[in-house]
């Protein structure tokens, strides 16, 4: 899948995939730079 970055840095994540991981609204996610082009998102149920 791909998405594109918008004007504010944003992207969608493709709904199948919310579905697929469980991503509802308000979750938490974790955005960390595992190489230097990659970036992973992982859910989480909390900041720790």
């Amino acid at each position: 899948m791909f998405a594109r970055v918008d004007r504010d840095g944003k992207i969608t994540i493709p709904d199948n995939i919310r579905r697929q991981v469980g991503l509802q609204p308000g979750r938490l996610v974790e955005v960390k730079v595992v190489a230097k082009k990659s970036v992973v998102i992982s859910a989480r149920d909390s900041a720790r």
